[in-house]
């Protein structure tokens, strides 16, 4: 299987510091299961204006970490929970989106030994 994610935005933004690198990997995979635990309230509790908030700042984060298809996955959350329409299936999208997550928690700490 291929990569999730992709660390070049993050190398340029950092100019290739490993210091720094690590520093952003190591406070994304202190916060993103965080976010991943508070979203999955927000969808078991319907909160779909926190939800939205939630999804906008994963989002952001996977950005930075390369992971373009959890990005897409969070932008749809958002979108939904923002046009308050097709919420039905964001349980589906929250499911799909903590799978990779995972994923690219597991594809970070690998990258870590290797800066």
């Amino acid at each position: 299987m291929s990569q999730l994610t992709d660390l070049s935005f993050l190398k340029t933004f950092t100019a290739g510091d490993p210091t720094k690198m690590s520093k952003y990997i190591n406070m994304f995979l202190g916060m993103a299961p965080k976010s991943i635990l508070q979203m999955r309230k927000e969808v078991e509790g319907a909160d779909w204006k926190s939800l939205k908030t939630s999804a906008h700042s994963l989002k952001t984060q996977l950005k930075y970490m390369g992971a373009a298809s959890a990005v897409d996955l969070a932008y749809s959350i958002e979108q939904k929970c923002g046009e308050m329409s097709g919420l039905e299936n964001v349980p589906d999208l929250m499911n799909k989106l903590e799978e990779q997550t995972n994923t690219t928690i597991t594809e970070l700490k690998d990258a870590l030994t290797k800066i």
